[in-house]
């Protein structure tokens, strides 16, 4: 199934089971975001507690790091081409842009959250330049930003709180990791539920795909977590 489709019927939730668990603790703690890297055919991960950016290879093994301007890094993404960094730094509600050599190129504020503890958890692009922004809880809102603007929201009730989003070229859709329900959903880029699935851990704090496997960081122990890709 694309991701088109309104129908949210899903009679069975899956729970998924990881195929093999990578520590990462021997450089970072409390992962908070990843992405991959297509260009470099690597991963990209942030920790919510250091200002930078490590990539690593799918054996979790760390090739460098990038030191960029920001704090409380909560999510990353990557512009379609890979030259162009995305974070979203929770604390000051900040949407901050870098070139791959951590040089910043700007910021703007988007701030939606009640509570300052609950702020912005996640970003992605998709190939049309559009970000979406995930905002953790009170209230949990799903936001396109088109050309700097937003330019739509909706609340995603189905979940107890939002911890990532990540957007999927193959299908073009989103998928978001709820930690507090240990769960991932599919949906479309409008915010309608598609299908869901149970995770065997909280405390997932990040997601990504690369071909036919998934990537989640957990932050309470500092591991990258890989999955086949859920199927409907």
């Amino acid at each position: 199934m694309g991701c088109d489709s309104d129908d949210s019927t899903n009679p069975k939730v899956i729970s998924l089971v990881p195929i093999s668990e990578i520590d990462l603790s021997g450089f970072l703690s409390e992962p908070s975001g990843i992405v991959y890297n297509s260009v470099t055919h690597s991963l990209f991960v942030v920790s919510d507690t250091l200002s930078k950016i490590f990539e690593i290879d799918f054996n979790g093994n760390l090739s460098r790091q990038i030191t960029i301007n920001a704090n409380d890094i909560e999510g990353i993404t990557l512009s379609k081409n890979s030259d162009t960094i995305y974070v979203v730094e929770e604390s000051d509600n900040l949407v901050s842009s870098f070139l791959t050599t951590g040089s910043k190129i700007t910021s703007f504020k988007k701030d939606v959250s009640t509570n300052s503890s609950n702020g912005l958890e996640g970003i992605a692009i998709d190939n049309n330049y559009n970000l979406y922004l995930v905002n953790e809880k009170l209230p949990k809102y799903l936001m396109t930003i088109r050309n700097g603007i937003e330019a739509d929201r909706s609340e995603i009730t189905s979940v107890d709180d939002l911890s990532d989003v990540c957007y999927d070229p193959s299908l073009d859709c989103l998928w978001i990791i709820s930690d507090e329900s240990k769960k991932i959903i599919k949906l479309s880029k409008s915010g309608s539920i598609i299908s869901e699935w149970f995770l065997p851990f909280s405390k997932g704090e990040g997601i990504t795909f690369v071909q036919d496997k998934m990537y989640i960081v957990r932050d309470s122990d500092s591991k990258l977590y890989v999955f086949d890709k859920p199927d409907n």
